[in-house]
């Protein structure tokens, strides 16, 4: 049973989560051939102050605009 493990910001509309489970079921599907039933997906919903980027807490990170009401990338 393959488990695809998400850990993103809060904050996404339950309708952009399952739309997530979705895509990455069909897409490991595609590249593994698993049955969907077989494939679990688990987002966990991680508060942006418990999160840091470079050793720098994401809160105390210069904000960008989010694109289409979402939360947005992070840069490398």
């Amino acid at each position: 049973m393959p488990v695809i493990s998400v850990d993103m910001w809060q904050g996404r509309a339950d309708a952009d989560k399952a739309a997530l489970a979705r895509e990455l079921t069909d897409a490991f599907q595609r590249a593994c051939g698993s049955t969907r039933e077989r494939i679990y997906v688990i987002i966990r919903d991680v508060p942006k102050e418990n999160w840091a980027i470079g050793g720098e807490m994401s809160t105390d990170l210069p904000t960008v605009a989010p694109v289409s009401g979402t939360t947005p990338p992070l840069a490398d």
